[in-house]
Order: C-alpha cells, then sequence, then structure tokens
C-alpha cells in the first residue's frame, strides 16, 4: 500500500506542472523529529579487526609517545604502503609533518623500524598469493603457497624483550600464509606460552591458532578459541549469541553485535530467552547491560513499558560494561518515564543531558538529537493526552531552542532549496540579515508555536500565566524558551479572531507594542493591506487530472498582494469593526441596520479565513503537512497518531464550511432587509451594479450608479 506522503507529493508535482503561473501561499516550518539510536549501533557495524586496531593504536602511542596522534600512527602502521614507508624511514627520508614517522627518525629506534618494515612486506607478499591474478613463482611448482621462509626466520631470529609478542604475532602470520597449519598452532602453543592472555598480541595471534584447527578439520576447538577471542563473526555455530553468551558474555563485541542487530525484531525477540537465563545464572560481570537490552526489548516490541522501566531501573545501579552504554541507558530511561507521564526525574535528566549536549563535547550534536527525540517523539504527546499544556509548550520550546546556530543553519538550508515559508518567516533572503527579526521567524516556524496555536486563546492565556509559574522545572525550561507578552499576547489575539471572539481580541491585541507588529513579514510583505469588507471572489479552483478515472480537486491560488502599506494594527481594526458590526446585528433600530450589518459581519468572517487569512492565521499553502519533508520519523501514521491535535485549517474551519457558512449567512442578511435603499446599499457592498441598474435605478444609489458609469446600459 502506497504511503500518503507520496500521493501528496504526486499531487503537489502535478499541481506544480499544470499550474506554473498560479502564486502559493506559504507553509509553516517543518521540525525535524531527530531518530537517533539509543541502544542499537549507529553507523557501519565493527568487526573483529576494527575492535584490535583502536587497541593497537593506543599500545604503540604508549610505546612511543602519547604526544602523537592515534590518526598518525594508523597512517604508518596502517594506511601506508611499503615504498611509502620506506620514503619517510629509508637513508634520507623525505619530509612529513606524520609525528610517528617523526619519531622514528629523531629517536634512530631501529627495533619499530624493523619490525614495521618486516610486516609490510609480510601484508604485501599475503596480499598477492590473495589475488585471482596470482601466479606461483615457480611455474612447476603446483599449490604455490607464497614464500615466506625468510620473514618466519627474521622474526624468530629477534631475541629482544620489547618487541617479543609483536614479532611472535608476525611468525604466526606468516605460518597462516603460507598454509602451513599445524606449524601454526605448534608455534603459538610455544611462543605465547609464558604470555598473559591478555594480552593484545596473544589475542590476535590465538585467533590465527583457531582458523588453523578449523582449516585442519577440527570446527569445535576452533569455535572455542573463537569465542574466547570475543571473535562471533568467525564463528561457524548456528546460533553464534547463544554460544558466545555460555562461553564468553563479557565479550565487549557480544553486546554490540546485538546492538548492530537491535531493528530486527525477530532477532531480538529470539534472544530475549536466553538474556533471562544469563541473568539468572548470574554469568554475566557487566549485568547492567543485559537489563538495558531487555528494557529495550520489552519497550520496542513487547509494548510492555512497566517491565521496561523495572529493567532499565536495575541497570542504573549495576555495572555497565562502558560509559557509552551507562549514558544510553539513561537517556532511554527518560523515554521510558515520558511514556508513563513520569515528571519525577525530568529536570533532574535535563540537567545531566545538557552536559551532554554542550557545545565543546564532540558529540553534542547527537546528544541534542537524542533529548529531542524524547521531547517530540515520546513526552509532547504523553502531556498534551493528559492535558498539561503549559509543560508541553514550554519542554517544546526548550527543545526547540537547544541549538539556536542549528536552526539558523537549517533554515537558510530550506531557504536555499527554495521551500515553502510561512509569512511570518522568510520571505525574501535580506529578512535573514536582521538579528531580531530572525529569532522572530524561527519562533514562529517552530513545533511550540505551532501546538500554542493548537489551543484556544482562552487556553493560552492559562499557559501564559502557568508558564511563568517559578517551579524549579518551569525556571529550568524557560532559559530557552520564549517568554514575552508581546509574543504570547498577539498570538492570543490571534486566536480569538479565529473563534469570533472579538472582544478577547481587542483586550490582548491593544496590548502588542506598535514596535513588535513591525517586525511580523504578515505586516512587512503586505498580506494585511487587503481590505477584509469587500466580498472578493472566491479563491478555490478545481483541477481534473487527465489520467483515465482521475477524480476532480481543488486547490488554493494565492491572492495577488498590495504593493506594502503598512498597517500594524490591521488585526485589531478587523476585531473592531467586527465588534461593531457584532453589537448592530444585535442592537441596530431596524430591520436593515441589522441585515447590513450581518452582511458586513459574514464578510468580514469569510475574508478572515480565506482572501485575508493572515487576520487568523500564520501560514496557508502547500507545505501545511506538519513534519514534511523534514521527518526522520520513517512511519506514515506518526503525525496522524501522536500529533493529531496539531491546528490543520483544512480540518478544522476548512474553505467548504466557511464559504457554506457565508452564503447562508448572506442570504439571511439580504432577506431582513426591507427598504430598495438598504438592499442597493447591499448590492453595492457586493458589487452587483447590474443589479442596483436593473431593480433599484430609482434608489439614490441606483442614481449615482448611472451618474457615475457613462456605459452602464451595457450592462443590461
Amino acid at each position: 500500500m502506497k504511503s500518503t506522503k507520496f500521493y501528496q507529493l504526486l499531487s503537489s508535482l502535478i499541481l506544480i506542472s499544470v499550474c506554473a503561473s498560479v502564486s502559493y501561499a506559504c507553509g509553516p516550518y517543518n521540525p525535524i523529529i531527530p531518530t537517533p539510536e539509543f541502544f542499537g549501533l549507529s553507523g557501519p557495524h565493527k568487526n573483529m579487526s576494527e575492535y584490535e586496531r583502536y587497541e593497537n593504536l593506543k599500545l604503540w602511542q604508549s610505546l612511543t609517545s602519547e604526544r602523537i596522534p592515534l590518526d598518525d600512527i594508523e597512517e604508518v602502521v596502517y594506511r601506508d604502503p611499503l615504498t611509502r614507508f620506506y620514503d619517510y624511514t629509508g637513508y634520507e627520508p623525505a619530509k612529513t609533518d606524520n609525528l610517528f614517522y617523526i619519531y622514528l627518525k629523531n629517536s634512530s629506534d631501529s627495533e619499530i623500524t624493523d619490525l614495521l618494515g618486516t610486516a609490510k612486506i609480510l601484508e604485501e607478499r599475503w596480499q598477492e598469493i590473495r589475488s585471482p591474478w596470482y601466479y606461483p613463482r615457480n611455474q612447476g611448482h603446483i599449490g604455490d603457497n607464497g614464500d615466506f621462509h625468510d620473514i618466519i626466520e627474521q622474526c624468530k631470529a629477534y631475541n629482544g624483550e620489547r618487541l617479543k609478542d609483536r614479532y611472535a604475532l608476525q611468525v604466526t602470520r606468516a605460518l597462516f600464509a603460507s598454509r602451513d597449519y599445524a606449524g601454526c598452532i605448534e608455534y603459538y602453543d610455544s611462543a605465547f606460552a609464558d604470555i598473559p592472555d591478555s594480552n593484545l598480541m596473544k589475542r590476535m595471534a590465538q585467533r590465527y591458532a583457531a582458523g588453523s584447527w578449523s582449516r585442519l578439520g577440527d570446527v569445535n576447538r576452533a569455535d572455542s578459541i573463537f569465542a574466547k577471542a570475543g571473535d562471533i563473526w568467525s564463528l561457524s555455530v548456528e546460533d553464534p549469541v547463544k554460544y558466545m553468551m555460555k562461553r564468553n558474555p563479557d565479550a565487549p563485541q557480544l553486546i554490540d553485535y546485538i546492538r548492530s542487530n537491535a531493528k530486527d525484531s525477530t532477532f531480538m525477540q529470539k534472544i530475549r530467552p536466553d538474556v533471562n537465563q544469563l541473568l539468572k545464572n548470574n554469568k554475566v560481570t557487566c549485568s547492567a547491560d543485559w537489563n538495558f537490552l531487555l528494557a529495550y526489548i520489552d519497550s520496542e516490541f513487547n509494548n510492555n513499558q512497566s517491565a521496561a522501566r523495572r529493567h532499565i531501573y536495575k541497570a542504573l545501579k549495576q555495572k555497565f560494561s562502558s560509559k557509552e552504554l551507562e549514558s544510553l541507558a539513561r537517556a532511554y530511561k527518560m523515554k521510558i518515564d515520558a511514556q508513563l507521564g513520569d515528571l519525577s526525574n525530568l529536570l533532574a535528566d535535563l540537567k545531566w543531558m545538557e552536559n551532554k549536549t554542550d557545545i565543546l563535547n564532540s558529540d553534542a550534536k547527537e546528544w541534542i538529537r537524542r533529548c529531542r527525540n524524547i521531547i517530540y517523539v515520546d513526552w509532547i504527546p504523553k502531556l498534551w493526552k493528559n492535558k498539561d499544556y503549559s509543560t508541553a509548550i514550554l519542554l517544546c520550546a526548550y527543545a526547540d531552542n537547544l541549538a539556536p546556530s542549528e536552526q539558523w543553519h537549517e533554515a537558510w538550508a530550506n531557504v536555499r532549496r527554495r521551500v515553502y515559508w510561512s509569512p511570518t518567516q522568510v520571505l525574501n533572503i535580506s529578512d535573514m540579515r536582521e538579528s531580531e527579526e530572525f529569532a522572530n521567524q524561527i519562533d514562529y516556524g517552530s513545533l511550540s508555536f505551532q501546538m500554542m496555536g493548537s489551543l484556544s486563546s482562552a487556553q493560552l492565556a492559562s499557559v501564559y500565566n502557568s508558564i511563568l509559574s517559578d517551579t524549579p522545572l518551569y525556571t529550568f525550561l524557560r532559559r530557552k524558551a520564549r517568554t514575552d507578552k508581546d509574543y504570547y499576547y498577539e498570538l492570543t489575539g490571534t486566536l480569538a479572531l479565529r473563534e469570533e471572539n472579538y472582544s478577547r481580541a481587542i483586550t490582548y491585541l491593544s496590548k502588542v507594542s506598535e514596535h513588535y507588529l513591525k517586525t511580523m513579514n504578515i505586516d512587512k510583505g503586505g498580506y494585511l493591506c487587503r481590505n477584509p469588507f469587500t466580498p472578493y471572489p472566491s479563491r478555490w479552483e478545481e483541477y481534473t487530472p487527465s489520467y483515465a478515472g482521475a477524480k476532480p480537486w481543488e486547490f488554493e491560488r494565492q491572492a495577488k498582494r498590495h504593493p506594502h502599506k503598512s498597517n500594524p494594527n490591521a488585526k485589531l481594526d478587523f476585531a473592531r469593526k467586527m465588534q461593531e458590526y457584532k453589537r448592530q446585528m444585535t442592537n441596530g433600530r431596524t430591520s436593515d441596520e441589522r441585515g447590513l450589518a450581518r452582511m458586513m459581519y459574514a464578510i468580514g468572517r469569510r475574508n478572515s479565513f480565506e482572501e485575508c487569512w493572515a487576520l487568523t492565521q500564520y501560514w496557508r499553502g502547500e507545505c501545511t503537512g506538519i513534519f514534511e519533508p523534514s521527518l526522520q520519523y520513517y512511519d506514515d501514521d506518526f503525525a496522524q497518531k501522536r500529533y493529531a491535535f496539531l491546528y490543520n485549517y483544512e480540518e478544522t474551519i476548512g474553505h467548504e464550511a466557511t464559504e457554506r457558512i457565508y452564503d447562508e449567512e448572506l442570504k439571511a442578511a439580504l432577506a431582513m432587509l426591507t427598504t430598495d435603499e438598504a438592499r442597493a446599499k447591499a448590492q453595492l457592498t457586493l458589487n452587483n451594479l447590474k443589479t442596483i441598474v436593473k431593480y433599484y435605478g430609482d434608489t439614490s444609489i441606483g442614481k449615482f450608479v448611472k451618474a457615475s458609469c457613462d456605459n452602464w446600459q451595457s450592462w443590461l
């Protein structure tokens, strides 16, 4: 089944292709709902060699100088071929800024230089015989395994202690490369007998011994050695996870292997009983890792948040195998707390999280993504469902502004990609240069603003009073949230206009400073220059695609904006006029007065939602779908399931309902008129001059029309 987003995109493309000359209204800024990893491993999955590589680089650093960067060591040890290595370590070495090469040159450490050169010769010869293009040097020697005899003898001849284990590793590798598997095993057993099992070179060498046993047919012994080394990738057993749990459950490679499969629900559900058994038998040192795993499975795949909570809280009291997993577990606890609506630890957790999002932390961006995920995905829907609007909005504003510079970058990128923007956001690039104005643009394009716009004016007024209270949580959140009166009062007044509560609109809009109103793009862009009491034609047009069986659908064309003429108090003026018309509808002395007021009220109401929509809304257009196109949460129903509460013009008021109410009210208003003079006045307002001349020509308005229009007879 194709997703709703596909049809929305298809519709947009069709619309653009057939109606290129039509100008569209802008849509709101689309907030990003990030999807960072909380338990799984992000990026390319590690293999056994990568674990050994990092440890080896650290050992080289301790053997030489802590001041040499690991990247420089990696370049020399792993990346540079033999020829380049000789260029920088030969009799007249080439110039380089690599500190490891500089160390070898200035220290004259021939021991290390000889070892590295020998290892690179071995690697190049081994690569040669592994190539499908390799041909034996001796044409009569079928099955040539390469010539490693000189390397083996050279390495065995080393009688020092400093690099003894490293030379022993090279001998083991050379014997394995020459396919002398029995000799490889025999040498490993004797050379590493006195070396501790924790030694990296021994652990690397034992994998070659295991490979030798496997090639000699003793697969069981090979698997037991691989498990001891943590090499889960080399196991030949049917269930490598279960095998490792029984033999080496504390191997960091095991938990990482599981984390690399964290999105595979079948895999994760299958290992859950084994994890329970592992914890019952007390076979693991770092039991926190495994309780974290159980919490993840119960939350993500079993929808059992209570069980997940028990496991994650237990994990946080136990020992983890790494600081990384411990931090991820606490972040995941925040998600579970949010899903259960437990606010008791939120303040402490956010303070802890801020240390992670500090700008000087190397992984700060990923922790910002985690914080936003917890708030956007879990906290906001739960708080809104519980009608805790104040905490939801303040917490959302906190998340929106965690990294203002990042929002600026995203906003600028969207402008460059020609994304449709809200008129209260970016209309032209020159607007970006005004810092105060751009701050407003971010605030009006944020998710927290859309949430505030989804409340009633009375609810928002109550929320504003609430978020100013001096609770520890609110005081902390307000540091990154906008709370000035102009921002809230202008929105409250606009919501009141949307509700036709003009008395409340006047109360709040009259408190908003003119300076603030002039910073808004609805004023600068001329969106409020049209007369809301003029009966404009419908802005909606019908389009029928050309393919067979296509159904017609309506699209909204953008009205041409008037040349800019600032009227920052347009909303307040509109509210006052509508309030007056409302009073006249009830208290007018005559039926004509009441009917004309009802007609003007109907025109004003319709225009405030349609032609002059900026009076009651902050965006209109094709990009009004929440979380599109920047949704990183790949779930077609995400917005519908968790953010259905967000205000949407089409699903609340809607142009069809607006037009229906307008037609009904206009008909009722005209029926109230009792005199031709009043009827003529009404038709003049509606711009029906033919009707005036034809039916009300004897009225003062009819005579005025005839006298003012030379060609009026051509209308008849």
